[in-house]
């Protein structure tokens, strides 16, 4: 009994020392770090010493020359100018404010001026004064519009007045209506804000309104002529004022406005030259007629026996060559006539009392 207690204990003395052999050998126990001497900080490097360089003197631009991107804008503020300038000028603005435009004026001849030295702070300048300038004629132009609108307008309704007058809405309504489609595509440009797009159909509806009234005026030439016979009397003018008439209408038919002025300017002249040559022509032969009457009644002594007569249609026969001579060739044919018929009316008084004369004689010498 004894001996398995006694055993019992050495067995698990031997299972307790083999697992202490096998978990190895115990660690030591943690020592507390020794304590480091202390370190005594070695001295800052000295700071690097930066060398101060004195300032540069400010460069004087106008010794320098000027770089391309100060030359392009230069170009480009001038080109602004000019363009603003042109505006402005276009709506009448040194009419309307002149005070205003010779400011701008004074800032674009003033930044001309200036660029005319070739360097770096003249270009500069330059440039300021320009774009100045541009927002000056801006603004003027701007205040000049309404006032050019109410002036076109007036200038319209004026032209138009004048075509209708020629007999435009009797003899020409659809090339009329053109004109107005002009006047209605202006207004309403205008309310869009394309003002300047609005002035240049303003210009073209004026245009076309006297292309009317000018060719018009050329057809009743021409309808007088043929009326009065006249176009024998100056066949070159009258078929060229014919020929330039068709174009004017067809060149406004094709939309070549200024073609069809010049070309019924030109019509006008013609057939004016031909109408006058006819009235100079028959004045001259209406002339011819009275003195004709004239001394037919001189030979019948009608100025003797019909004095009073005689110097009336004499003194009318002298108003007629007056008129004549100062090429009024209508009132010169209407006084010729009235003097033939002043002298033949003096002839047969003359002529019936000579007859009456020799009746009497012939009845003396029966007796």
């Amino acid at each position: 009994m004894k001996r398995r207690n006694i055993l019992r204990v050495l067995g698990g003395a031997l299972i307790i020392t083999f697992a202490s052999s096998c978990a190895g050998t115990p660690k030591p126990a943690p020592q507390a770090p020794a304590e480091q001497p202390a370190v005594t900080p070695a001295p800052a490097a000295p700071a690097p010493q930066i060398e101060q360089k004195a300032p540069e003197p400010p460069k004087d631009l106008s010794k320098m020359e000027p770089d391309q991107a100060t030359t392009d804008a230069l170009a480009s503020a001038q080109a602004r100018a000019e363009k603003s300038r042109k505006q402005a000028f276009d709506v009448q603005s040194p009419t309307f404010f002149p005070d205003d435009w010779q400011a701008a004026e004074n800032q674009y001849l003033g930044a001309r001026d200036k660029a005319k030295d070739k360097n770096m702070a003249a270009y500069q300048g330059a440039t300021k004064l320009y774009l100045s300038a541009a927002d000056a004629y801006d603004a003027v132009a701007k205040k000049a519009l309404p006032l050019f609108a109410d002036a076109r307008q007036n200038e319209l309704d004026q032209a138009r007045a004048l075509a209708v007058a020629a007999g435009a809405e009797k003899l020409v309504p659809d090339r009329l209506a053109v004109a107005d489609a002009e006047v209605a595509k202006a207004h309403q440009q205008y309310q869009t804000g394309d003002y300047y797009g609005a002035a240049d159909t303003a210009a073209t509806a004026r245009s076309r309104y006297l292309a009317l009234k000018t060719g018009l005026d050329a057809h009743a030439v021409k309808t007088t002529i043929d009326q009065r016979g006249f176009a024998s009397y100056d066949p070159s003018n009258y078929t060229l004022a014919s020929n330039k008439l068709d174009q004017a209408m067809a060149f406004y038919d094709q939309g070549n406005v200024p073609g069809a002025r010049d070309a019924g300017d030109e019509s006008l002249l013609r057939f004016n030259l031909a109408l006058n040559k006819g009235k100079e022509m028959n004045a001259s032969s209406l002339g011819k007629a009275a003195v004709n009457e004239k001394n037919a009644a001189t030979e019948l002594k009608a100025n003797v026996a019909v004095k009073d007569g005689y110097d009336n249609a004499s003194n009318v026969l002298s108003q007629a060559d007056a008129a004549y001579k100062a090429e009024k060739y209508d009132d010169a044919a209407n006084l010729y006539t009235q003097a033939e018929q002043l002298f033949a009316s003096v002839r047969a008084t003359a002529a019936d009392k000579r007859q009456r004369a020799l009746d009497a004689m012939n009845k003396a010498d029966k007796q």
